[in-house]
């Protein structure tokens, strides 16, 4: 009995410590094995991104105190989305949703670059998202951090469904 106490103690400890672990694990392999810097002067958790070259740029944040503004705000961002999206007949056809997850860097100028997906549904419906989202125009504010225009990882949800 004392040992059946301790054998599902040890498995509720370990439980407890291997979900934080695996959410850490997923969370790296999201950003693509661009290494997390948490040293940063305010402890501001950021994303250093590697250009082409190999050499390493601007520091990309993950937080800020200010996030940047798209012009009209969020509701806005995602009319412009939905207005713009073209669902791929192929996909329609065959039936297919789902959320596409679609990550970009907003630079200090406002401009979008690096456009990922993070969550993939289909190859049709990822390739319509990142199209979408390149298509974008310029946010109407940069993040700030600390009063100073940052680059930021930005994320949105694009759902495909059908009527």
């Amino acid at each position: 009995m004392k040992r059946e106490k301790q054998s599902s103690t040890l498995r509720s400890i370990s439980l407890k410590l291997l979900v934080p672990a695996a959410i850490t694990f997923i969370f790296a392999l999201t950003t693509c094995g661009k290494p997390i810097k948490s040293d940063t002067p305010a402890g501001d958790a950021s994303a250093l991104q590697s250009s082409p070259s190999g050499t390493i740029r601007d520091t990309v944040l993950v937080y800020v105190e200010e996030m940047p503004v798209f012009p009209g705000g969020d509701n806005a961002l995602l009319k412009f989305i939905g207005e713009n999206s073209i669902y791929p007949e192929t996909s329609k056809k065959n039936g297919i949703t789902g959320k596409v997850v679609v990550k970009f860097i907003v630079e200090k100028d406002c401009s979008i670059s690096d456009v990922t997906v993070l969550q993939s549904v289909d190859p049709l419906l990822d390739a319509e998202a990142i199209r979408v989202v390149k298509k974008l125009p310029r946010f109407e504010k940069p993040a700030k951090n600390h009063g100073k225009p940052v680059a930021v990882w930005y994320m949105v949800p694009i759902t495909f469904a059908l009527n």
